[in-house]
């Protein structure tokens, strides 16, 4: 999320040798097979990082390109075998991610002509297409008769076996039963999806394909750039507090007047400068352990690995941080000097 813009502009389209070819069809190819590779499909970008930091961005848009093509074939090629109808949505969905993911890896280093635009931005814009595509698919699904039945009956199977296994008693269950039918958690799931879920989903992708993308590049190549370096030197655009202010009354104000639509683009705004301080308070911790012993480094580490998978603890965490990203425009939690290479006007 926080990759530097190289400090000079290519001129020329670099040309891509043999032994950044092989890589990126390589690349390529793994990532249209993690895609179709159940729970392996969380990291089907990873691939494209690699590429991009351990041979380049042409590279990397060899790669993400021939990706793409791969995964529409594939799309198509099921659709006609088992008349598959979201063969179009499942391409464009990929297409996005992928070329949106490697945008944000490589920047503007290819394309001289287009002006700058700070990696936060462009997480940000890729984050909003990924969402886009993602409930236009949501909604063509849920148009198909033979997809929702499926799915009501899915959710009521899943609920019913939890309030089973609940261990409430006769009251308790009827009452959870009139709570998890299958229209109440569709209703929920869409409210969730629309007012942040989606973009949220989608920058969370970005963001952990990046980390394991330099973390592999760094193992197998050894060398690319330190993520944890860039996020140390993250700051969030200046007037962010001022959207955040800004949204959480025009939240309350859609509400009272039933202004759905107004209401769920506040709450993308206020999902999207969340994500903003989060980044920064997580930069702010980075900076004071990186001045601490090792072992202490591996210590916090080990702590942070637990409090992820913590249920509770993680939404805690979470929120500390994005407190302590707010406060640091008022305290200063990192120490800054004049033309320091993590300044904010650099990042």
């Amino acid at each position: 999320m926080y990759l530097k813009e190289p400090a000079g502009r290519v001129d020329l389209l670099p040309r891509i040798g043999k032994a950044a070819l092989i890589p990126a069809l390589i690349c390529g190819g793994v990532s249209v097979l993690l895609m179709r590779a159940g729970f392996f499909t969380l990291f089907f970008l990873v691939p494209l990082g690699m590429c991009a930091v351990a041979f380049g961005p042409v590279a990397a848009w060899v790669g993400a390109v021939c990706a793409v093509l791969g995964n529409g074939v594939w799309s198509v090629g099921l659709s006609l075998r088992y008349g598959l109808s979201s063969a179009g949505l499942d391409t464009l969905y990929f297409a996005v991610l992928s070329l949106g993911f490697t945008w944000i890896m490589t920047g503007n280093a290819i394309f001289p002509s287009m002006p700058p635009v700070r990696t936060a931005f462009r997480f940000i814009a890729a984050s909003a297409a990924g969402a886009l595509v993602f409930l236009l698919m949501i909604f063509s699904l849920g148009n198909d008769e033979v997809f929702s039945a499926a799915l009501r009956s899915q959710i009521e199977a899943v609920a019913s076996s939890y309030i089973l296994s609940s261990g409430a008693d006769a009251a308790q269950q009827a009452f959870l039963g009139q709570m998890l039918t299958a229209d109440r958690v569709i209703d929920v799931f869409l409210m969730v999806i629309l007012r942040g879920g989606a973009l949220f989903s989608a920058f969370v992708l970005f963001f952990f394909s990046r980390q394991f993308a330099f973390l592999f590049a760094r193992l197998f190549r050894r060398q690319g750039g330190s993520a944890a370096g860039d996020l140390i030197g993250f700051f969030a655009p200046r007037r962010t507090i001022g959207v955040l202010s800004l949204c959480l009354p025009v939240i309350l104000l859609c509400r009272m007047i039933s202004l759905e639509t107004v209401e769920i683009a506040a709450w993308n705004l206020l999902i999207i400068c969340a994500i903003m301080f989060f980044a920064q308070g997580g930069g702010i911790v980075l900076f004071k352990l990186a001045r601490r012993p090792m072992i202490m480094r591996l210590f916090c580490g080990l702590l942070i690995a637990c409090v992820v998978f913590s249920p509770g603890l993680n939404v805690l965490a979470v929120g500390i941080l994005i407190l302590l990203g707010i406060a640091e425009n008022w305290l200063p939690l990192r120490v800054k000097k004049q033309g320091d290479p993590q300044s904010p006007e650099n990042i």
